[in-house]
């Protein structure tokens, strides 16, 4: 039997920093299986190389003189979609919540860039930045319009069917959210829309480097209606706040109360992972919980979701048209998790009407 022979991974690395670009391709160049394409100085030079190239995945500085990342991201997936990872140097609150906008903007990872050769995190943030690239590479992502909204280059229409199977329970209470890449526009998308008087308890678990995550607690308090916390151990979830785990945790409901779990102690590929919530609110909610899944890489979340949907919640997915990366969610659809297949918009507009009194 013919073995398959790969192609390496293309990869276009943008950064103004002459230092930061031999960095990085350095780093990149020690895996035979990528190919570092092009460098760009500036936004504007990376989206030409995007475009003259048509890279597998672009490695994306913020902070870049005559067009910064977060342009330059706009420009390449609305012109030539490639997965972006944001890779930066983060030293203030502002460089993180610049970096989570990349997100919004249609990057799917984010990640500190890598110290030189001598410090001590050197080796293992340069294996992770590998690992990442290989990682995204696998990723198919849809085109942006103009207006930063997501299309689906396959598909005219988007699912919009709600299934019959399901009935909403005017009781509910509780919501559990799940998202990875592409999940933090869709984020936006449905907490902006979400009432401040939603009376519902919201638990989110967004998959992001676990230094960003202050920052991204910051970031949805930049639009949410309602304020997002870092969870603590032993509280009691309360209407009007949205709860997101500590750094290398797990977040799950037990007797009632939020627990956070070490990362460490809990066998799974994700910290923090969507399943293990979504089981732990099945287990105790039943009926009384509502589960959505937004967009993301791979299934986390899918199995925990068909197991709310099977002890009576309700359960959304975000549908394909307006997901960045239908991982997650094309993972529920086939598991049959789905009470609806919505739109962030619709989504919170339901919830509004079903939960506001």
């Amino acid at each position: 039997m013919k073995k398959e022979i790969r192609s390496p991974i293309r990869v276009l690395i943008a950064d103004d920093s002459s230092v930061g670009r031999r960095l990085l391709a350095g780093i990149l160049s020690e895996d035979p299986m990528i190919d570092v394409v092009a460098t760009a100085t500036d936004g504007k030079e990376a989206v030409e190389m995007a475009m003259k190239h048509k890279p597998d995945v672009v490695s994306m500085d913020i902070n870049m003189p005559v067009m910064d990342g977060i342009e330059a991201t706009k420009r390449i997936m609305s012109l030539c979609p490639a997965p972006v990872i944001i890779v930066s140097s983060i030293y203030r609150d502002n460089d993180v919540l610049t970096a989570i906008r990349e997100l919004e903007a249609g990057a799917v990872m984010v990640l500190p860039k890598p110290h030189g050769p001598g410090h001590e995190t050197f080796e293992s943030s340069a294996v992770k930045y590998i690992n990442s690239i290989k990682l995204m590479a696998e990723v198919k992502v849809v085109r942006r319009s103009n207006n930063g909204k997501a299309y689906n280059l396959d598909l005219k229409k988007s699912m919009t069917t709600v299934g019959e199977t399901c009935k909403i329970n005017v009781n509910a209470r509780i919501v559990a959210i799940g998202a990875s890449a592409g999940g933090p526009e869709a984020l936006k998308t449905l907490l902006t829309e979400i009432s401040p008087n939603f009376p519902l308890p919201i638990l989110l678990i967004q998959h992001i480097d676990q230094n960003f995550i202050q920052g991204f607690t910051t970031w949805i308090n930049t639009f949410s209606n309602i304020e997002a916390v870092i969870a603590i151990n032993g509280e009691k979830p309360l209407s009007g706040k949205i709860y997101i785990p500590p750094p290398d945790s797990h977040m799950i409901i037990e007797n009632g109360v939020i627990s956070i779990l070490n990362g460490n102690d809990i066998d799974s590929l994700h910290k923090p992972s969507v399943d293990i919530l979504f089981k732990s609110i099945a287990k105790y909610y039943g009926e009384n919980s509502v589960g959505i899944i937004l967009s993301g890489m791979g299934r986390d979340g899918a199995s925990g979701l068909k197991f709310m949907k099977d002890t009576g919640a309700f359960t959304f997915i975000q549908d394909i048209s307006s997901a960045l990366i239908y991982g997650m969610p094309g993972e529920a659809l086939k598991l049959g998790a789905a009470c609806a297949v919505l739109n962030p918009d619709e989504i919170a507009r339901k919830l509004n009407h079903i939960y506001i009194k």
